[in-house]
């Protein structure tokens, strides 16, 4: 999606960058290293670089007197945009700075003037994105259509998803197909899961617990009763909650909790792998046969919380 908006707009603009997946280059190969490569298109001499501070200075003094756009994709931290993106007085009149991020806060913090939340594809675009990826067309192929559409409906609109099974899929009969949506019902494709779970992992311990007892008991629920619930349990609620919709792992809508079906699933799955064969060993309990099972089998852990 930025590199399509970068295309359309870059030559607007007298300097131009797109940095994608910030997290990700500065977690291989660190910070530094990234804002040297932004410079490399500008400076010659960006190697004698021996500091993020030093880097800042010259990226100002280079770009305060251009016209520039700067697209930075992925951003998890607030030094990212400290020292690639700094502040208003780095760039020439008329220059735009873009900014992806799983994280509202670090929007906020960095005093970002205009944010907008990507809302999730209807069915025509999601069929369309689903298509380019499986199909390497904007339509699926007549024999394809219902399992096309069952794919739809298990994305929910969510890009990444529509992209990764598409990928997938493509190139597959209509059995491999089938036997794969089937496979989806049980078991949940383990590069969504990744992708997915590097939000989580970017939250601290009790938000971590927050996010699965939400997960696991709480969505629909109502914001208020869930918070005071919480709250008796000694967990900062108030802020937790807060977190996970700045995260995008929660939205709050006519007071009631609301969380996208795959991150619930990635939620729940995360419990499951606390012990794949033995519920009693898990944190959390909210399917009726397993609360059953460990009731007969009288194989609870200390720490498991039932459905409250």
């Amino acid at each position: 999606m930025v590199r399509a908006v970068y295309e359309r707009i870059f030559h607007e603009f007298e300097v131009s960058f797109l940095l994608t997946d910030v997290r990700d280059s500065v977690e291989r190969s660190g910070l530094l290293n990234l804002q040297k490569q932004l410079l490399s298109g500008i400076w010659t001499k960006m190697a004698n670089i021996l500091d993020l501070h030093e880097g800042a200075a010259i990226m100002r003094r280079l770009l305060c007197h251009k016209k520039v756009l700067l697209i930075l994709d992925d951003v998890n931290h607030s030094s990212h945009l400290k020292y690639l993106a700094g502040s208003k007085e780095w760039f020439g009149s008329g220059s735009r700075v873009l900014i992806t991020t799983r994280n509202e806060h670090l929007l906020i913090e960095h005093e970002v003037e205009r944010r907008l939340k990507v809302e999730e594809f209807n069915d025509e675009d999601s069929l369309m994105l689903f298509s380019r990826k499986a199909f390497k067309k904007g339509y699926p192929e007549e024999d394809f259509l219902d399992s096309s559409k069952s794919v739809i409906n298990y994305a929910k609109g969510l890009p990444l998803a529509l992209e990764v099974l598409g990928s997938f899929l493509y190139g597959r009969d209509l059995s491999e197909w089938n036997s794969a949506l089937r496979k989806l019902g049980r078991v949940c494709n383990l590069e969504i899961f990744d992708i997915l779970k590097t939000s989580y992992d970017g939250l601290d311990d009790e938000e971590k617990t927050i996010f699965l007892d939400i997960s696991c008991f709480f969505c629909g629920k109502k914001k208020d009763r869930v918070t005071e619930i919480l709250i008796r349990c000694d967990v900062y609620a108030i802020i937790g909650i807060k977190v996970l919709t700045e995260r995008s792992l929660l939205t709050v809508s006519h007071g009631r909790l609301r969380m996208h079906d795959l991150l619930q699933e990635m939620g729940r799955e995360i419990v499951r792998r606390e012990s794949t064969n033995e519920p009693g060993m898990r944190s959390q309990l909210w399917l009726p046969e397993d609360v059953k099972q460990v009731l007969t089998k009288n194989t609870v852990r200390d720490l498991v919380q039932e459905q409250f």
